[in-house]
Parts: C-alpha cells; sequence; structure tokens
C-alpha cells in the first residue's frame, strides 16, 4: 500500500531561505503549497510541481486563500512552515505586537 504524501505550506516560500526549506521538503517527499509577494513563488512551485499563490502573510484574505486552494489541490494540511523575509527590527521583547502584522 502507498503512503499518502504529506502537504506543508511554506510562507516566503519563492527565493532564499524559503524556496530552499521548500526544495528540502521537495526532496523529503512532501507536495507543497507557497505563498510569496513576488513571481518567484510561482516559479519554485513549478519546479516541484506543487501549487504557487502570491499574497502576504499580514493580509488574512491572502492566507485564507491560500488554505482554501491548498485544501481544494491536496485535501490537507500537515505541516505549516511561516517563514517572512522582512522580520521586524528591534529586540524580541521590545518590539510592539502591532510590528507583527
Amino acid at each position: 500500500m502507498a503512503q499518502e504524501k504529506k502537504v506543508a505550506i511554506v510562507t516566503a516560500g519563492g527565493g532564499g531561505i524559503g524556496r530552499a526549506i521548500a526544495l528540502e521538503l521537495h526532496d523529503r517527499g512532501y507536495d507543497l503549497a507557497l505563498m510569496s509577494r513576488s513571481e518567484m513563488c510561482e516559479k519554485t512551485a513549478a519546479e516541484v510541481g506543487g501549487l504557487g499563490i502570491r499574497g502576504s502573510v499580514t493580509e488574512a484574505q491572502d492566507l485564507s486563500r491560500l488554505v482554501e486552494a491548498t485544501m481544494a489541490r491536496f485535501g490537507r494540511i500537515d505541516s505549516v512552515v511561516c517563514h517572512t523575509a522582512h522580520p521586524p527590527k528591534g529586540g524580541l521583547l521590545d518590539i510592539e505586537d502591532e510590528a507583527w502584522h
């Protein structure tokens, strides 16, 4: 009996660290849904046979669209890697809550 592939969402999955995470998960047998503000997520998704959605993790409607599209395509979500390329600046305890949005 074949084992069903796991499905992972990777945010900021188009380039740099996010792309490297996506490629590693692909090599480990995951189906992927990637989100990024750039067209690179669509290119990386095409490379691994996954789903690429342009959007921002700071926008609730973009995240909803990502989850809905992932469920429609793969029927499940097993892992979520919330990676962002531009974290707020400052000490962890000094950053105001609003800076994370």
